[in-house]
C-alpha cells in the first residue's frame, strides 16, 4: 500500500480545517516529461505526414518555387494574374506589417499554394 501512495502524483484529504494537499514533485516531473515526449512524437508525425503527403515534390522544390515567384514579383512581372494583389489587400486589414513585409508574405503564400497545387 505504501508503494501505491508513492506512485500517486498528488493526494488530498478533506478535514474540518480545510483541504490537505500533498504533491510529489518527482511524479509531476515524470508526467510533464511524458507529455513533452508525446507532443514531440505528434510533431514528428505531423511533419512526416506533410512530407509524405507531397511526396513527388520535395521541400527544396518549394524553395525553388517561392524564389521564382519572388523574383518575378520584384521584376514587376505578375505571375499570379492578380492573386498576389488580392492576398496583399487581405493582409492590409492587419496593420502590424509594413508594405514590404506584406508583399513578401503574399508572395510566399502564393508560391506555397502553387507548390501544393
Amino acid at each position: 500500500m505504501a508503494e501505491a501512495h508513492q506512485a500517486v502524483a498528488f493526494q488530498f484529504t478533506v478535514t474540518p480545517d480545510g483541504i490537505d494537499l500533498r504533491l510529489s514533485h518527482e511524479a509531476l516531473r515524470q508526467i510533464y516529461l511524458s507529455g513533452l515526449h508525446s507532443w514531440k512524437k505528434k510533431f514528428i508525425r505531423f511533419k512526416n505526414g506533410i512530407i509524405t503527403g507531397v511526396y513527388p515534390a520535395s521541400p527544396s522544390s518549394w524553395l525553388i518555387v517561392v524564389v521564382g515567384v519572388m523574383t518575378t514579383m520584384y521584376a514587376k512581372i505578375d505571375p499570379s494574374l492578380g492573386i498576389i494583389a488580392k492576398i496583399n489587400r487581405t493582409l492590409e486589414t492587419a496593420n502590424c506589417m509594413s508594405s514590404q513585409t506584406k508583399n513578401v508574405v503574399s508572395g510566399v503564400l502564393f508560391g506555397t499554394g502553387l507548390w501544393v497545387a
